[in-house]
């Protein structure tokens, strides 16, 4: 029983430990977006807009059916894409 107890104390001080210092992602802690304009519309966008990871940051599309043209790109077409972008 002992050792149990043994076993049992420190694995709940992680445990307590890990829940206390877990942090929640927000909005406003999200990685804002590389550039304000959809990549294949040229319409604004948002942070609540579609969005993929590019170029070490976020770009944004004005809709669903933009982020699939995105996707469907090679490197190449998505790096010509965002350079044309403004």
């Amino acid at each position: 029983m002992k050792k149990l107890l043994h076993a049992a104390v420190p694995a709940l001080l992680v445990l307590f430990a890990a829940c206390a210092t877990r942090s929640t992602t927000t909005r406003s802690d999200a990685p804002s977006l590389l550039k304000s304009r959809c990549l294949i519309s040229g319409e604004a966008v948002d942070a609540d807009s579609p969005s993929a990871d590019f170029a070490g940051g976020k770009v944004g599309f004005c809709c669903k059916s933009c982020l699939g043209e995105w996707n469907a790109l090679d490197a190449a077409g998505k790096q010509a894409k965002f350079e044309a972008a403004k």
